[in-house]
């Protein structure tokens, strides 16, 4: 099965816990980008990396980087991205969706799935809403925003799909 080319219409989906956004984060990625890729719900994607998340269930952001890039499965390249960036008016996206982990304005680290950007502006599935919601409760949903709000902290960790052979390691910018 291809890819999706309709990312905003596809649900969204909300975190089961307040320190789940990179679960609901790669499942939703997952079931977008097809080609071959597991569709794993956010329990399973919780018991595949489980050495990788700490005690309250966060994902610790070295880890993100190489295991999501070493899984195979996943045919996903990474890159830190580094920030604040004074220039930031757009991010290296290409056609498909982009996983992000950025540091949130408020402080806490926290994920969403970046696509088709436009004059300053991405559409994001955003796992945390209803805010603040209950644990197993959450919807997540689909909703436009500046990149500048991603543009915090040292760094943002971005993957993204590579081809159904898991070839090209190029980041979605590069890519042709």
């Amino acid at each position: 099965m291809s890819a999706i080319t309709n990312w905003a219409g596809l649900p969204a989906q909300g975190q089961l816990h307040g320190n789940a956004c990179w679960a609901a984060c790669l499942s939703w990625w997952l079931k977008a980008m097809r080609g071959g890729r597991p569709v794993w719900d956010q329990k399973t994607i919780m018991k595949e990396y489980w050495r990788s998340i700490d005690d309250n269930g966060a994902m610790r952001p070295e880890y993100m980087v190489n295991s999501w890039c070493n899984d195979t499965r996943l045919k996903m390249s990474t890159c830190l991205w580094p920030t604040p960036d004074p220039d930031l008016y757009s991010l290296p996206l290409g056609s498909t969706p982009v996983c992000i982990a950025f540091k949130h304005i408020t402080g806490f680290a926290h994920m969403n799935v970046i696509f088709e950007q436009s004059g300053g502006f991405v559409w994001a599935m955003e796992p945390y809403f209803p805010f603040p919601g209950q644990d197993g409760k959450r919807t997540g949903r689909i909703v436009k925003r500046e990149i500048g709000d991603y543009n915090f902290g040292d760094n943002v960790v971005l993957g993204w799909g590579r081809p159904a052979d898991g070839r090209d390691t190029k980041r979605p910018d590069e890519a042709g």
